[in-house]
This record gives C-alpha cells, structure tokens and sequence, in this order.
C-alpha cells in the first residue's frame, strides 16, 4: 500500500480527497499543522506528496523545494491558480505534476499512478548508476562523479541527463526531453529546457567535463561518451 501525504488547507476538498484516494487503497495522511509541514512532510517518509501551494504560514513553493532537497519523492502540486509562471516554478523547485482547482478525484488518481509508476516502478528495475570509464552518474543520490570529483544534480537536472544517456549518441528531441520533466508540455517555455541543460553543463564542467553534451540548434541534444575518453586521458 503506497502512503500519500496530503497537504490542503481547504479542509472540505482534503476530506473528499483523502475519501475518495482511500478507496483505492492508498494510506492517505492528512496534514493540517501548516506551521510544521515541511518537517512532518520529512519525517512522514510518504511514497507520494500532494502539495497546495496557497498555504497558511509558508507557500507550497518553500516546502516543495525544501522538500525535494531531503527527498525524491514525487511532488504533485494542488493550485487555482491557472497560469504558466506558477506551473513552470513548480517544475523548477522539482515538483512532478501539476493539477489545477476544480479537478476530478479520477484526475489526480491517474496523475498519482504515472508519478508512482515514475519514480518507483522504473528505477526499482534499474541499475543503480552508468559508467563510463572514471565518470558515473548514480541513479538514487544524482550524484555525478568524474576522476574523484563529485557534483550533485537536481531532480529536473537528472531527468534529463540520465534520458540522454539512455540514448547514447542519439539526437534526442527537445520535446522528448520536456516530456520527461512534465506530463503536459503544452504549457511550457523553451526556456525552461536550454536552463536545465546549462545548468547540466556548467556542472559537468566544475568536475572537468566538457562537450559530452552537443547541442543541435532548434532541434535537440546528444550525449557523446566519446568526449569522456579526452577528458580522462
């Protein structure tokens, strides 16, 4: 049974929640004590996290991205607000959905299920790092690593560069890589992909690795292990 933490501070909205997700068999926990969330949040150790943003004392913003700092677990944001900037922040800070006020229980059901499916049911199948002679990438911390150098990425960060080195060599579509950050692309600036790569790149070069990742202009990325091979000789 997968534990959800729910963190909503209209109390009639976080009853049918709670209801409704408990008759699919989830442990939900409800918290209220807004003043102390994101250390119950902490401690509570759920397999998933749903996460108002309009919240008393501190926003769901501040508790997302302290959150995502102790923890991988998957982060669904809960919003009236219906507006690019905030659905885009949210991704950044390293939430993993985003579900807009009024939504069907059956919504936010399947968007529970594909974060589940996600973050548990791919990696719990996976190794748990790739390496390529002295560099690594380890799947459960995103940590890179690089001849005793170590950099730690951000979930958004190790999407991306663990998706490109699934296809190695391959000219990988920005579009691929914006649906592994989010479900719905439709809402989301260009921007926000040449950031996460950049960011990718200039850590990737604070441990001595340079031009592993090419760029195609207007179209995609590539990672090319081959570039490894010069920085370590």
């Amino acid at each position: 049974m997968y534990k959800i933490a729910l963190v909503e501070d209209d109390s009639e909205l976080s009853l049918l929640i709670s209801t409704m997700l408990k008759r699919y068999d989830y442990e939900v926990v409800v918290i209220n004590d807004f003043e102390h969330a994101l250390e119950r949040l902490i401690e509570l150790k759920a397999d998933v996290v749903l996460l108002d943003i309009n919240l008393p004392y501190v926003d769901g913003f501040h508790i997302c991205k302290h959150v995502r700092k102790k923890s991988i677990v998957p982060i669904i944001m809960i919003s009236a607000r219906n507006n690019d900037s905030d659905q885009i922040l949210g991704m950044e800070l390293g939430a993993d959905d985003y579900v807009i006020k009024p939504f069907s229980v059956e919504v936010l059901h399947s968007k529970i299920k594909a974060s589940i499916r996600r973050a548990y049911g791919a990696l719990t199948h996976e190794k748990s790092n790739v390496v390529f002679g002295n560099f690594s990438l380890d799947y459960r911390t995103f940590i890179v690593s690089n001849q005793g150098n170590e950099i730690e990425l951000t979930k958004s960060e190790f999407k991306l560069l663990k998706y490109l080195i699934e296809n190695l060599n391959e000219l990988v579509h920005r579009e691929s890589l914006l649906r592994e950050l989010w479900d719905d692309v439709s809402f989301i600036d260009n921007n926000t992909l040449n950031v996460n790569i950049s960011r990718i790149k200039n850590k990737l070069k604070e441990i001595g690795i340079e031009e592993v990742i090419q760029t195609k202009r207007g179209y995609g990325y590539r990672f090319v292990p081959t570039a490894l091979e010069k920085v370590n000789e």
